[in-house]
């Protein structure tokens, strides 16, 4: 089961709303539930990949992979609490080659094994301005390239099934301690290879426009004074789905059409937290055949939104 990106920001509270000490209580979970990143790509809960395609300039090629090794990094720190996950791939640039096609990403990702793919094409430079000055005998080179760069990403989970095409532009500054003696295009040379730091940068920032947005929800559960009840309780207190939904799943078997839906309200609820929506539409729907229950109008509303792809 695929676990939706989240964090337990409160303590969960009960609240009495029924009448009858017999009947269930509610009680309330806030939760921060990741959101697509500000690209619109959703890459909660997918394996991802990246390519970087290497056009055979030594320059360009040490740019690239300064680049999409950090944006690799931004990646695992924002989905992976840092750990080495996103494999990093080098492609030889094959002229004529158009990466924004399906055709090609789909050839490209099936390679990598992977859910979502990311392609980061060589970069492209403008015409840098470079000035040379002297000081007590020493001779410091600077220099300013203009560069731009293209990010090309399909997610195969998709349902739009198509490739996405993002660009950037930016000056990459250097500066180098030199002879004297270099022609511009020496200086050129060296400078060029000194932008490590500026393509290092440039990959962190690309990787931030795919990190998730959070956003603050509160969630109902329901509980009946019972053990086994409260033992899920505290399951969903620390977050443990799985055996939280386990001890419902164990409790399913009784004829008191309440407790049943609310046992399936709860089921419903723990996947929707998790991302899985499709799942939860079904608990939620069983759950309302059995009784009508209080917040589950909530509840289905969010679940909706998240299907229609509206959240």
């Amino acid at each position: 089961m695929k676990r939706r990106i989240y964090s337990v920001i409160l303590a969960v509270f009960p609240a009495l709303f029924a009448a009858v000490s017999c009947g269930p209580s509610a009680y309330v979970l806030g939760v921060e539930t990741s959101r697509p990143s500000l690209s619109g790509v959703d890459l909660s809960g997918k394996t991802l990949s990246v390519v970087y395609l290497d056009d055979g300039q030594s320059a360009d090629s040490l740019f690239a992979a300064c680049m999409a090794s950090s944006f690799v990094a931004s990646l695992e720190d924002e989905y992976f609490h840092g750990d080495s996950i996103v494999p990093l791939f080098c492609l030889d640039k094959a002229e004529g080659t158009d990466y924004s096609s399906r055709a090609e990403a789909v050839d490209i990702l099936m390679d990598t094994g992977a859910d979502v793919l990311f392609v980061l094409d060589s970069p492209v430079f403008g015409t840098p301005v470079i000035t040379k000055e002297e000081s007590g005998g020493v001779f410091v080179a600077e220099g300013a390239f203009p560069f731009s760069v293209s990010l090309y990403v399909y997610d195969s989970m998709d349902k739009r099934d198509t490739v996405r095409h993002y660009t950037g532009s930016s000056v990459a500054n250097a500066s180098a301690q030199v002879s004297g003696t270099e022609s511009m295009e020496g200086l050129e040379f060296i400078l060029k290879n000194r932008l490590e730091g500026t393509a290092a940068s440039a990959g962190r920032t690309s990787g931030s426009k795919f990190a998730p947005v959070w956003r603050s929800e509160e969630i109902i559960f329901f509980l009946y004074d019972t053990e086994p009840w409260y033992q899920s309780y505290y399951y969903v207190n620390e977050y443990m789905w799985k055996e939280a939904m386990d001890q419902w799943m164990s409790l399913l078997d009784t004829n008191d059409l309440q407790k049943k839906a609310c046992l399936e309200y709860n089921l419903a609820a723990a996947c929707y937290i998790q991302g899985e929506y499709e799942l939860a539409d079904e608990w939620l729907r069983l759950s309302a055949s059995h009784f009508d229950l209080q917040y589950a109008g909530s509840l289905r509303q969010k679940i909706a939104a998240k299907l229609a792809g509206n959240d």
